[in-house]
């Protein structure tokens, strides 16, 4: 079956040129922290922003073969992109929030945080200079101003995504969801009690405790 490809040819006018990206990276063959730039693009279409930075990124690093993006922030994006006559693979993630990461043989990887386009430009600008700054060892979440609150939300939500998506968002089985309700009940010994038969009359007006056996036969 064929991989869906994306092909950018070169007179195409949407992706930025580089004086437009809107891109810093840190300097240095093993940049250290947790990213080593930052990028803030203008619109949440990866296949339209992605072709600029790549091309930049190609001509500073090496060659670009496969980029690891947040499936969250983006819209739906192909498997694969054709950039400067090579094809780079696309994967999407969910397990490290507002970055993108690229790889290649000449360079390893760099991680860039990306900042939201909806970003007040001052802080973007703050944001993006900061990530690629050679000393700083700040998380992407603290270079967007999230606080552990916020990340802590995003985590159970994301949780709760992958939960119903593994589920199928399927209607659970009705006879096993009653079986399991009955399970959790809370009073137990209720029920139990409801199965004991009430004791046969007393003869003679005795308490049922000391009405004798009887004999069979």
């Amino acid at each position: 079956m064929s991989v869906p490809t994306l092909h950018t040819p070169a007179p195409q006018p949407s992706p930025p040129t580089a004086q437009g990206l809107r891109f810093r990276l840190k300097q240095g063959p093993r940049p250290s922290g947790s990213v080593q730039g930052g990028w803030w693009p203008r619109t949440t279409r990866l296949a339209n922003e992605l072709p600029g930075l790549l091309a930049e990124l190609e001509s500073r690093l090496g060659r670009v073969e496969r980029v690891v993006y947040d499936e969250n922030v983006w819209t739906p994006t192909p498997l694969r992109m054709v950039v400067r006559g090579h094809s780079v693979i696309l994967e999407g993630s969910r397990d490290e929030p507002n970055t993108v990461s690229v790889s290649g043989r000449q360079f390893g990887t760099r991680v860039l945080v990306v900042i939201p386009p909806h970003f007040e430009p001052g802080r973007a600008y703050t944001a993006v200079m900061t990530a690629a700054d050679p000393g700083d060892q700040a998380t992407p979440d603290e270079l967007l101003g999230i606080d552990a609150r916020e990340a802590e939300d995003r985590r159970l939500a994301l949780r709760a995504q992958q939960r119903w998506e593994t589920e199928g968002g399927a209607l659970r089985n009705p006879r096993r969801e009653a079986d399991e309700i009955a399970v959790e009940q809370p009073y137990p010994a209720q029920r139990k009690l409801a199965r004991i038969p009430r004791p046969a009359a007393a003869p003679n007006g005795a308490t049922p405790s000391r009405v004798a056996p009887q004999k069979v036969g």
